[in-house]
């Protein structure tokens, strides 16, 4: 580990605080493999998989913005105490209630996703030097894939005692992860700067955070179509539990690009970098399409990982930059809305690919969507 690095989780609170914002947030890379396991085993197609995973991700993209704001205003405790209960008792109760209720609860569920990215996010200007957050934001993002290295997993373990098991852990590790994190001296003591006046469209009045949240979309898109088109990968395979296998692998990669981008001493400028990066990350799923044999693939999908969180950390560096005064939370939460945007429609698209046995063609979509998304990121430079 570069000194950078070893320099920043070894300052105080950051270990704690980041620690209990990844346990938190291990739901998030728990639930897309949760759901359509859930649905699956209840026979119901891939188009019911993408629905069901669509409504969770439209939920979450609706909700983060919400409750992000209250802590803008109210501090981060009460809005995150409140969300955890709210999402972790729906999720929870899914084996039990009527396939009727599944889409409303799954939404309710999504809507009350805890915000602790952002609420992480708001935090890093205050437990690091202004000279280096952006490491701290690299980091961050590399950490964060071990949400979708480890939630995989514990899925696939949990489900081996029980079908629902991926999500009663979800809806218990949820409430331990909120616990944790606002016990923590940063998150009881962090105020947010008050605006001169507030607008009701919060960070949304900045032109350049628009166009960037916009390419998200794109982004999340790209990401959205795999969890699905894995797991009908594995089952073209006969391999049941493959498919978390290669969601975990594609978080692997992921979590090597964000290590490596991390310890760079000299990060390149985020407003130039974003959307090479982004681009980047589109080519890498183009061998996708060729949906070679189990080995070959978990290569590919390992690869196809690295640009990641990269191209996430530019995106924050560029957000922390353009953010209206007093609303940093909230626009850290539109960063992650319009990713889920993204994701819900490539999971939906994903599901109905996969129901046609068109297994190529949701890497195709991805490797389109990100190409886009760069071109959109690289022009929000040149608004004012």
């Amino acid at each position: 580990m570069s000194r950078t690095t070893d320099g920043l989780v070894s300052r105080p609170h950051v270990p704690r605080t980041l620690l209990s914002s990844l346990l938190g947030r291990l739901p998030v890379g728990m639930m897309p493999v949760a759901l359509v396991l859930f649905v699956r085993d209840s026979d119901r197609s891939f188009d019911s998989a993408g629905l069901i995973m669509a409504a969770y991700a439209l939920g979450a993209c609706i909700g983060g913005p919400v409750f992000s704001r209250w802590m803008d205003r109210a501090g981060q405790g009460r809005p995150l105490v409140i969300a955890g209960t709210i999402s972790a008792l729906p999720i929870a109760s899914l084996p039990w209630v009527p396939w009727a209720l599944v889409l409303a609860l799954v939404l309710v569920g999504g809507f009350a996703t805890p915000p602790l990215e952002p609420a992480l996010r708001a935090l890093w200007p205050h437990l690091v030097d202004p000279a280096r957050l952006p490491s701290a934001f690299a980091i961050d993002a590399a950490a964060q894939e071990l949400i979708f290295v480890l939630g995989p997993l514990l899925v696939l373990a949990t489900s081996s005692v029980s079908a629902s098991g991926g999500l009663i852990a979800a809806a218990v590790v949820t409430a331990a992860g909120v616990a944790s994190f606002i016990t923590g001296q940063p998150s009881r003591d962090w105020v947010a700067p008050q605006q001169v006046s507030r607008h009701w469209l919060g960070p949304l009045r900045s032109r350049r955070l628009v166009l960037l949240y916009v390419a998200i979309v794109g982004l999340g898109l790209t990401v959205g179509s795999l969890p699905v088109a894995f797991v009908a990968y594995a089952e073209s395979e006969s391999v049941r539990g493959l498919g978390s296998w290669l969601v975990a692998l594609n978080a692997l990669g992921a979590l090597a690009g964000g290590v490596t981008y991390s310890r760079l001493r000299q990060h390149p400028d985020a407003g130039r970098a974003v959307g090479i990066l982004f681009a980047a990350l589109g080519l890498t799923y183009l061998p996708l399409a060729l949906v070679p044999g189990p080995v070959a693939m978990g290569g590919l999908v390992l690869l196809s990982g690295v640009f990641l969180p990269p191209a996430l950390t530019c995106a924050f560096q560029l957000v922390d930059r353009w953010a209206p005064t007093g609303t940093t939370t909230e626009a850290f939460a539109w960063i992650i809305s319009a990713f889920l945007v993204g994701s819900s429609g490539g999971a939906a698209l994903s599901g109905t690919f996969a129901d046609g046995g068109h297994l190529s063609a949701p890497y195709l979509l991805g490797a389109a969507a990100a190409l886009l998304a760069g071109a959109i990121a690289a022009a929000t430079t040149a608004v004012g």
